[in-house]
């Protein structure tokens, strides 16, 4: 926490000095007060300075009220504005972090528990700032000074501060000690409740489908009561907190009363100094229910920092290259390619070979695990490989300029993914500089033109959130004009036609082979009819090359290509494209 705190409210220095003192000065003003009362008593009321005397102090009291609430809105104020800064500058840089982290990372920590991280845990640390300036000097201000003017009055009274503060400050640590934990694990099981919650929300379909409905409901409410029970027992320590401290102030205050008493008929203490020590305890007492705040509050802010730093400090594991290297004839080539998606898990690819030619069509088939879309990941530098070399235009990728290289690569994955916006908005998603002719020669050759023409508004046609409005080939196909936008050099279509019918996927293949002539293309399909006329088809099986060629080669020499054929009756019926 004092990592974060430290880098994060470094330019806010002279805030963070002028907040709390503000607060010292209300703190000085509070423990003035008990020695006015005490004069107003003793020098007021029982002795003979008259009516003039108390007014007079009356008014001291008032002007100090007035001052010590205008200091301490200046500091909520400074605060306030402090702990905002604090969360946009760290709102920033962990948005920034987040998006230089590869998808290995995204893997290793989990989609939820990062949006809980951005949110829930920047929030609580937002709040330990927050206290930080209003509370953290001012408590622990009240607590030394009551003490300290306890025994300018009695030093034989002032031991009961002592072991009043003594005690006060075991019940504090022990609190702690105990809350810590708690305050992790809730943090813990608030990244459960959160995957549980996206899960259900993206997949409420599939739920509703198999009339799942009640199952997902236990999972979700197991989880919250999980918390529930968590938030429970850090409770009852917040809750307990307030008595014990109230117990032991008040025990504190009858022995005031009990030896001052004995001090006052003796004539070694007035009436004044009692009633001012029993403020001094009454204000203390208040003081260290903040300060149970503060523990309870800097004990969340810990546990949240702890799991905010653990993002900050990840080290990225794609680092970007400097290399723009010029444009090749053999733009790909894959030299014994390993891969792995969990360090000591079996390889997802195994010594991968294959070179790729400037505008060949290259075809990529089989079963589901095959690893088709993981070359596509490794091409695209969204993880990198174990073993081996990927080059493109004869640069080793991981020296490629990161941003220059994906510009080159344009992806339509088989889940198409549209933004909240417009036609327009999404399309300048690719290409902000692309203008309406851009535009539609690109959803021309996306067959998606007419999805376009036929909406009122045209390019300025809403699209609602994950493009809901428009069907499942519809958006495939507005996907795929964003990707052309880009002008590629590279076109990857990893099974982004599967909602599509066999006579618009062979239009929309007739053009882009027609209309991006030196576009590499990459077709990652289940159908030979798609593939039956690339440059080049490459089988995989269980993470390996099976078989390379062109689909007649393949009919005859490759027994797994053979299979996938002959289990979906394929006949060859398609039309040259």
């Amino acid at each position: 926490m004092l990592k974060l705190f430290k880098k994060y409210l470094k330019p806010y220095l002279a805030g963070i000095i002028a907040g709390p003192a503000f607060k010292v000065l209300e703190a000085i003003f509070e423990l003035i007060v008990p020695l006015i009362v005490k004069n107003i008593i003793d020098k007021g009321l029982n002795g003979n300075a008259g009516k003039d005397y108390i007014l007079k102090q009356g008014l001291i009291l008032l002007a100090l009220a007035i001052t010590g609430f205008a200091t301490t809105m200046l500091c909520q104020y400074i605060a306030c504005k402090i702990a905002s800064k604090y969360r946009y500058d760290l709102d920033k840089d962990l948005y920034h972090k987040i998006n230089t982290l590869s998808l290995k990372d995204f893997d290793m920590i989990g989609v939820s528990s990062l949006q809980t991280r951005l949110n829930n845990d920047v929030l609580i640390t937002q709040r330990g700032v927050a206290m930080l300036i209003r509370l953290l000097v001012r408590a622990p201000l009240i607590l030394i000074g009551g003490t300290v003017m306890s025994f300018i009055i009695s030093p034989r009274l002032g031991i009961i501060f002592i072991v009043t503060g003594i005690l006060i400050g075991l019940i504090l640590f022990i609190v702690s000690r105990l809350s810590l934990p708690y305050n992790k694990r809730i943090q813990k099981d608030l990244d459960d409740a959160t995957n549980i919650t996206k899960e259900n929300l993206v997949g409420a379909r599939v739920i509703r489908a198999f009339n799942k409905q009640s199952y997902e409901k236990s999972r979700f409410y197991d989880s919250v009561e999980t918390i529930e029970k968590e938030s429970s027992h850090l409770a009852i320590f917040s809750a307990l907190l307030n008595p014990m401290v109230t117990v032991i102030a008040n025990v504190g205050i009858i022995l005031i009363f009990y030896f001052g008493s004995k001090s006052v008929n003796v004539g070694d203490l007035t009436q004044g100094d009692i009633s001012s020590l029993v403020n001094y305890m009454v204000q203390i007492s208040l003081a260290v229910v903040v300060v149970g705040d503060l523990v309870i509050t800097f004990s969340k802010a810990n546990a949240s920092s702890q799991r905010i730093n653990e993002i900050l400090s990840l080290n990225p594991k794609i680092i970007s290259g400097s290399e723009i290297p010029e444009e090749k004839e053999e733009i790909i080539k894959f030299e014994n390619v390993s891969f792995s998606y969990h360090e000591n898990n079996s390889y997802a690819l195994k010594d991968i070979s294959f070179n790729v030619k400037r505008g060949e069509v290259i075809g990529l088939i089989g079963s589901t695990g095959s690893g088709k879309s993981t070359i596509i990941n490794l091409l695209d530098r969204l993880y990198d490989i174990n073993e081996g070399k990927i080059l493109f235009n004869g640069v080793d990728i991981k020296e490629h300029d990161l941003s220059v290289l994906r510009k080159n690569i344009g992806i339509v994955h088989q889940k198409s993914s549209l933004f909240k916006g417009t036609i327009r908005s999404n399309l300048l998603f690719a290409n902000k500089d692309a203008t309406d002719e851009d535009m539609k020669k690109a959803l021309s050759t996306a067959q998606a033109l007419d999805i376009v023409l036929s909406k009122e508004n045209q390019l300025d046609s809403v699209v609602e959130e994950n493009g809901k409005n428009f069907s499942g080939g519809q958006r495939q196909r507005l996907c795929i004009a964003r990707a052309l936008i880009k002008k590629p050099d590279v076109l990857v279509l990893d099974d982004s036609s599967s909602a599509l019918d066999y006579k618009t996927d062979l239009n929309l293949r007739t053009a882009i082979k027609n209309d991006y002539k030196d576009t590499t293309v990459f077709i990652i399909s289940q159908r030979p009819n798609s593939l039956k006329y690339a440059d080049k088809i490459i089988v995989l099986d269980e993470g390996k090359i099976v078989g390379i060629g062109k689909h007649d080669e393949l009919v005859l020499n490759c027994k797994v290509y053979k299979e996938i054929c002959d289990s979906q009756d394929y006949k060859g019926s398609d039309s040259h494209a």
